[in-house]
């Protein structure tokens, strides 16, 4: 009974490629009768029920959509996420996706999604990808009112249709699909006054003039439109002189960019041929070169300016120098000043300051120095004798930013005598420096957290160069430290506080219970003592003094 059965086999399928049913039922009852079986159908379509109780085709389910959103780095809760990447995932159908109502974006392509449904619930969808599907129809896109961009190339798609939703369509692209007729393009007409950008290239069109009547006549406003690689291409005549000329606003036609030089030739051909656009091509090169040539020389006329005027100002110095000699000269000889000179001190470079007289100078550099030593005896008298007395310190910022207010007060006060010798001018603060440098140098170099962390710090702004390190830190606190030393201090601070446990499963659970312990809570430093408070606050005022920190 095999060869019976193999040719109704045979016979039911010729009969459901070309669709014949009648031939079809009697296959059946032919296969049935020969085999003694139940009857045999072949399927000729996708059963959308069967598709539903396959547990082997991927789903939309909300735990898919979450542990995907989680791999392209996007989040957990569905109404966070503005961009869903559901590309390369075998999906079939476009489902459950109303909990992601503010995604903007959304890649569907390479699926085998055969048809467009279920976006109602992504009012705010501005990019859809749907390209390399199986799409046949272009459907369910009425109430994406926002939008802007739509692929889908590579389908099935014959016929542009129901796009009169798409009020802010600006890109669509529809290469590789089964358009054959130029009619079948008029649903772009519905989106005229919003696209600039169409792509059909790819297509199986054949009637080339119609083809290009249809966009110069329906489309004239587009800026970017790919056609090629359809039938019509090759026969074609003169095709891009008669878009770029029928289409004013086009800026980029199939592989390559419509520059203004081909637009004036285009132009001119229509009006005179070969030889008007031969002509206008030539034109618009000179006037270009010419154009160049006046911007270049205007560049060689500002640089000859800037120039003279350069030269201008260098030999107006020389000679003003020269003339202030001359008069320097005359007044030391003479004892006399010239008229039209003044006498500058060295602190005063461009003669905006008054001259001044060497006793206001000593009396304003004597009340500077009483107003730093009063400030730094109060602060030595408010410090309590001993730790216990200590009481609820203000933070270290605030004692450290008043320092620094009165030093800059006194550097602003200073910065206004100028010196009367020929030696710069040096601020007065120089008396804050001598008193904490004799405050420090009364008591031995003890490391505290402040010096473990400046070290710290100078260690790896000098790359673990031990000798800078030292340096840096024996200037920065008045005293010398040895390299041996600090060496030895940064090794002591790099050690863990204790020893870890040796079994891994103990380290596991100290790591654990540290997290728990600091999970929660901020981690706020105790507060200052009162020493620390004095160190810092001489360290900032040592800065400042040495000029290794702006008061500004």
């Amino acid at each position: 009974q095999a060869p019976p059965l193999r040719c109704a086999l045979a016979r039911a399928t010729l009969a459901a490629m070309a669709g014949d049913t009648g031939c079809l039922e009697a296959s059946d009852a032919a296969g049935q009768a020969v085999s003694g079986s139940a009857p045999y159908r072949l399927k000729t379509g996708r059963d959308e029920d069967d598709e539903a109780e396959d547990p082997g085709i991927p789903r939309m389910t909300p735990e898919i959509l979450r542990d995907l959103c989680r791999k392209s780095s996007g989040y957990a809760a569905p109404e966070l996420n503005d961009v869903l990447m559901l590309q390369y995932k075998g999906f079939r159908t476009i489902e459950r996706l109303s909990a992601y109502h503010n995604v903007k974006s959304l890649f569907l392509e390479c699926n085998g999604i055969g048809k467009i449904q279920n976006l109602d619930a992504l009012p705010q969808l501005i990019s859809l990808y749907l390209q390399s599907n199986c799409i046949s129809r272009i459907e369910g896109l009425e109430s994406l009112v926002h939008l802007q961009y739509l692929n889908l190339s590579q389908n099935s798609i014959s016929s542009i249709e129901n796009l009169e939703g798409l009020v802010k369509l600006e890109t669509i692209k529809l290469s590789c699909n089964k358009l054959v007729e130029v009619e079948q393009l008029r649903g772009l007409v519905h989106c005229r006054g919003s696209l600039k950008s169409v792509d059909v290239s790819s297509n199986y069109i054949e009637d080339g003039e119609a083809y290009m009547s249809f966009w110069t006549e329906a489309m004239p406003d587009l800026d970017c439109l790919y056609l090629h690689h359809n039938p019509c291409s090759r026969s074609l005549k003169d095709y891009r002189r008669r878009m770029v000329s029928g289409m004013p606003n086009l800026r980029w036609l199939d592989e390559r960019p419509v520059t203004e030089v081909e637009r004036v030739g285009a132009k001119a051909w229509v009006e005179g041929g070969k030889d008007a656009e031969l002509k206008a091509k030539g034109a618009f090169w000179l006037s270009e070169q010419e154009a160049k040539d006046r911007s270049f020389n205007e560049f060689q006329k500002f640089g000859a300016a800037a120039a003279e005027r350069a030269n201008a100002q260098r030999q107006a110095e020389k000679e003003r120098q020269h003339a202030s000699a001359g008069a320097e000269c005359v007044m030391q000889e003479t004892g006399v000043l010239a008229d039209g000179w003044v006498v500058l001190t060295s602190g005063d470079s461009h003669g905006h300051a008054p001259h001044r007289v060497k006793e206001e100078r000593l009396e304003q550099q004597d009340a500077l120095s009483a107003k730093v030593a009063a400030f730094l005896q109060k602060r030595r008298s408010a410090a309590p004798a001993s730790a216990a007395d200590v009481a609820p310190l203000a933070p270290a910022t605030v004692v450290v930013a008043a320092a620094v207010a009165e030093v800059v007060q006194a550097l602003d006060v200073a910065s206004a005598v100028p010196d009367e010798d020929d030696s710069p001018s040096a601020p007065s603060v120089e008396i804050v420096e001598e008193q904490a440098v004799v405050e420090e140098a009364a008591q031995p170099f003890e490391w505290t957290a402040f010096r473990d962390r400046r070290l710290g710090r100078l260690v790896a702004e000098c790359r673990y160069d031990f000798a800078r390190a030292a340096a840096a830190l024996s200037k920065e606190f008045c005293c010398s430290i040895d390299v041996v030393e600090c060496r030895r201090r940064y090794s002591e601070c790099c050690k863990p506080r204790f020893a870890p446990p040796e079994r891994a499963e103990d380290r596991e659970a100290l790591a654990r219970a540290l997290r728990e312990k600091d999970m929660g809570r901020a981690k706020d430093a105790p507060e200052p003592t009162a020493e620390a408070v004095r160190e810092v606050s001489a360290w900032w005022m040592r800065r400042i003094a040495d000029g290794s920190f702006s008061a500004e």
